[in-house]
């Protein structure tokens, strides 16, 4: 991944937010306690460069904290962004 990319990205994250998560949620339908959302938030602020890169060992964790369809969703978000975009 380009530098610059990463970079631009790893700003965002530094300003990423909880409310941001919750309110891009209930951008796709999907409502999040504060505890899902917390945990979300705090795995993209930990794993986000492995998971620009590819590497998701990471939703192994994720997989045992989130409800299995909201965790089905963020696999399939993830999969189609990183598609496209990465």
């Amino acid at each position: 991944m380009n530098f610059i990319y990463k970079q631009l990205i790893k700003k965002y994250i530094n300003l990423l937010t909880i409310a941001d998560i919750k309110k891009y949620a209930t951008s796709i339908n999907e409502q999040l306690s504060d505890k899902e959302a917390t945990i979300i938030y705090n795995h993209i602020k930990k794993y986000y460069l492995e998971l620009l890169e590819g590497n998701t060992s990471s939703f192994n964790l994720l997989k045992q904290n989130l409800r299995k369809d909201l965790f089905n969703k963020i696999v399939l978000l993830y999969n189609e962004y990183h598609q496209k975009y990465l």
